[in-house]
């Protein structure tokens, strides 16, 4: 799978994509990957949890409707904690209505992205916000 037009990141960053539908993790998996980020995948809200502190992300993909822990409480305990607070979280889900898109912006997400989305917006997207969080310059040789 190729997205043509996007740049490898400026260095290897690392993303957690949790998320329980297999076939849309493992979408997400290929896209991330064949961008040049280090991926890992939770299946659920606790998995995502125990993954962190080993994986250190520098973004979460995030569903919010999730087994054992839903993707909204799992987005507060992350930011609860200090060493992840340049951690960029994507929120991703087919739950759109306004109630939980402003719970989960008020939880600490950094963008809400409704399914269905275009891998190519949500890869510029993570591009964009590593960017703004980071100050490094998400495309190689490339200036903004």
């Amino acid at each position: 799978m190729e997205y043509s037009g996007y740049s490898m990141p400026f260095r290897e960053h690392r993303v957690l994509i949790a998320e329980d539908e297999s076939l849309l993790a493992n979408l997400l998996v290929q896209a991330f990957n064949d961008s040049g980020y280090r991926t890992t995948v939770a299946a659920n809200g606790i998995e995502c949890m125990n993954k962190l502190t080993g994986f250190r992300p520098d973004v979460v993909i995030m569903d919010i409707m999730m087994p054992k822990l839903d993707g909204i409480d799992a987005t507060r305990l992350i930011r609860r904690n200090p060493a992840f607070t340049k951690t960029v979280i994507v929120a991703l889900t087919a739950k759109t209505d306004t109630g939980t898109r402003s719970e989960m912006l008020a939880a600490g997400a950094d963008i809400f992205m409704a399914k269905p989305f275009g891998v190519f917006n949500l890869l510029e997207t993570v591009n964009e916000l590593l960017l703004a969080r980071t100050g490094l310059n998400g495309q190689k040789g490339k200036g903004r």
